[in-house]
């Protein structure tokens, strides 16, 4: 006598479900809308707008050091101010982005005897006067003292420019003498 052989129990088959291996439309349908939430929930919760506000704000603090440092230098080696006009305000908006004299802080950078720090003026990463995001520069060509300053975008920032030691709180100060700019 021939036994019919029984077909194989699979855990599936003890608990009747289908053996199908693909997902219905409405699985489909209910994946895509979690995805959505957890998209929604990330945008506000990380909030990409401030994150790249603290960016360029980052920016800006690292090009005012630069800056700063690549000046320091300049008067380091005895060099003057002379040919700097005091009272006068340099702004990054104006002028190019070169350190031979002729970039919009108008000192020749490349006579530094150590090299220069810098191979090119930086500028804003808005660089829009319009908005209030630009570098401005200042000296006092007597005292040989400077400044430089720009706007900080982040809210979070706000305290480091009226804390920096300056006479403007809008903007955030840096250089030998933080009262020549307005």
């Amino acid at each position: 006598m021939r036994t019919k052989k029984r077909p194989a129990l699979s855990p599936s088959r003890i608990l009747g479900v289908n053996e199908s291996k693909s997902f219905t439309l409405i699985e489909i349908l209910i994946m895509i809308a979690v995805m959505v939430v957890l998209a929604a929930i990330l945008v506000i919760v990380v909030n990409p707008s401030k994150i790249a506000e603290k960016s360029r704000d980052s920016s800006r603090l690292s090009d005012l050091a630069a800056i700063s440092t690549a000046v320091d230098l300049y008067l380091a080696d005895n060099r003057d101010l002379n040919s700097l006009i005091a009272g006068t305000v340099y702004e990054s908006t104006a002028g190019t982005h070169k350190i031979d004299g002729t970039g919009w802080i108008p000192l020749n950078l490349t006579t530094i005897t150590s090299g220069t720090p810098i191979s090119t003026l930086p500028v804003d990463p808005k660089n829009n006067k319009a908005l209030g995001f630009y570098y401005r520069f200042g000296a006092n060509p007597t005292s040989k003292t400077y400044e430089v300053d720009c706007a900080l975008e982040s809210l979070d920032n706000t305290a480091k420019q009226s804390a920096d030691g300056g006479n403007n709180n809008s903007r955030y100060e840096v250089g030998t003498d933080l009262t020549i700019l307005p």
